[in-house]
């Protein structure tokens, strides 16, 4: 534990530590306890009592230590009700199903749910065959329009069978009500594996909210960004030289890692619209990076070859707003301007106000739990039903993602949550998951 501690000190130096002590003049950073929502030894997939369980012949090819899920998105009913959704994308020949649901008999067991597929088992069958179904899902993205947005990779172990896709699944009646196909120019076969997926819903108009929906999608080996503007039905792809790692990063353990995350600043009564930015960082880079959103959402600066000179010019709207002196690796914002970002192998998540100086004065360690905090490869900001902004991670133990071997019964993944204000005011975590509340 000291030896976690003092990397962590000096990885975060110069970093405000919310809720410290004092012990000889040294910081000591006090664990944050969230609130677990599910945990794993083992991934349980189910398959439907209509269809057939995979013979035993297919037990390599449905081998437990091949599903490594990535992504979660917490969907909230009224009074408290709950969806939990993964992404298991199929990374490797080993996944049933790359699109999972915690099964609603299982929604207040913690240790060892079920999970079963989303929306159907149908739409998982076809392993690549059929390109109007799910190949392999990636991210996920609940939206203020009761949709689940989707990106499917149409990857199976780094061979692409289909043309990824945009999907959006309407909550309510769990159907399929809109579909994008990625162009050929905007990914790299084989290559393109997608790392963060946000969407932006113009509420300034409530008559045509949900069909303006803007969609932003990380590609890290393909150092670009995929934006889609759903009401046009078009996509474009941006490039910037900060997009790609930042070579001097020793790149042993997470390779040539481009842009990685994708953040949006929230609509606020009291800002101009023109004011708001995209933020990312690539995953090799301590800097984050900002650019006025007005510019990413101009297709005609991105999509008509007259424009290609300016790009060029385009670059320096690309600001770098700040050092962590460490890598980041998931992201999100809230409603607040807060931007959260999980620290690779530190245990901690920091917090940074939107329009402060990134900088050590304002970069605030808000949460440190070494058993909790692992490997977060997806941060996620969901309103529950009291309107209030929750931060749920998926939490791994690296290991896995290395092809180690771990005990049997040691916790493999885990889904933990916190109240965003009990973050920022260094209160004990709490959510409104009725089972969770009442626990």
């Amino acid at each position: 534990m000291w030896l976690i501690y003092c990397c962590l000190a000096q990885l975060l130096t110069g970093m405000t530590i919310a809720g410290v002590a004092e012990n000889d003049g040294r910081p000591v950073l006090q664990r944050k306890e969230f609130v677990t929502l599910h945990k794993w030894t083992e991934l349980k997939l189910t398959v439907p009592e209509s269809y057939q369980q995979p013979s035993t012949l297919d037990a390599i090819r449905f081998a437990q230590d091949k599903l490594l899920p990535v992504d979660v998105d917490v969907e909230y009913g009224d009074d408290g009700y709950h969806r939990t959704f993964l992404t298991i994308p199929r990374l490797s020949n080993g996944v049933l199903y790359s699109l999972t649901v915690v099964a609603d008999s299982d929604n207040s067991t913690v240790l060892n749910p079920f999970l079963v597929p989303y929306p159907s088992y149908d739409w998982h069958l076809s392993f690549g065959q059929n390109c109007s179904t799910i190949t392999s899902a990636i991210r996920t993205f609940i939206d203020d329009c009761w949709r689940l947005w989707v990106v499917d990779l149409g990857q199976i172990n780094g061979i692409q069978y289909c043309a990824p896709q945009i999907l959006a699944f309407d909550l309510v009646t769990d159907q399929l009500i809109h579909r994008y196909i990625i162009p050929a120019s905007q990914y790299t076969p084989g290559v393109s594996i997608f790392t963060a997926l946000a969407v932006d819903v113009d509420e300034s108009a409530p008559s045509l909210e949900c069909v303006n929906a803007m969609v932003y999608i990380a590609d890290p080996w393909g150092y670009g960004l995929i934006v889609y503007n759903m009401a046009q039905g078009q996509s474009w792809r941006i490039q910037n030289t900060h997009m790609q790692p930042d070579q001097l990063l020793t790149q042993d353990k997470t390779g040539s890692s481009g842009i990685f995350t994708v953040s949006i600043s929230p609509r606020q009564h009291n800002k101009e619209e023109a004011d708001r930015r995209l933020y990312f960082h690539a995953l090799n880079s301590f800097l984050e990076v900002s650019v006025p959103l007005s510019l990413v959402n101009n297709a005609s600066l991105w999509t008509l070859p007259s424009n290609s000179e300016k790009q060029d010019e385009l670059y320096d709207q690309f600001k770098i707003i700040g050092s962590r002196g460490i890598q980041c690796e998931s992201e999100a914002m809230d409603n607040d301007g807060n931007l959260y970002c999980s620290l690779i192998s530190s245990s901690a998540l920091t917090a940074w106000k939107e329009d402060s100086d990134y900088d050590s004065d304002n970069l605030k360690v808000v949460a440190y739990n070494p058993e909790r905090l692992r490997f977060v490869t997806g941060l996620k900001i969901n309103r529950n039903n009291l309107e209030e902004d929750e931060l749920w991670a998926l939490s791994s133990n690296p290991e896995l993602f290395v092809g180690a071997k771990v005990q049997t019964d040691d916790i493999k993944f885990q889904i933990i949550g916190c109240r965003v204000k009990n973050l920022l005011e260094n209160e004990p975590c709490s959510v409104v998951i009725n089972h969770l509340r009442r626990a």
